[in-house]
C-alpha cells in the first residue's frame, strides 16, 4: 500500500518490472557462479584422487622393488 501511495498507481508496474527483471538476472548470475564454483571443486577433487592414485601406484612399484631385491636369484 505505502508503495501504491508513494509511487503512484502508473509508476508502480514499471518499478514491478524493473524489480522483477533484476531478480531474474541476479538468480541467473547466482546460478552461474554456483555453477562454476561447483565445477571447480570437482576438478580439485578429482586432481586429489589422481594424486593419491599415482602415490599408491609409486608405494606399490617400491614395494614390488624392495621384495624383488629381497628375493635371492634363482
Amino acid at each position: 500500500m505505502l508503495a501504491l501511495v508513494i509511487l503512484g498507481p502508473k509508476k508502480l508496474p514499471q518499478i514491478a518490472a524493473q524489480l522483477g527483471r533484476f531478480l531474474a538476472q541476479f538468480q541467473h548470475m547466482k546460478r552461474d557462479l554456483l555453477d562454476q564454483v561447483n565445477g571447480e571443486l570437482l576438478r580439485m577433487e578429482e586432481k586429489q584422487t589422481i594424486e593419491k592414485a599415482s602415490d599408491s601406484n609409486s608405494e606399490v612399484a617400491r614395494t614390488l622393488a624392495s621384495a624383488r631385491s629381497e628375493t635371492p636369484a634363482a
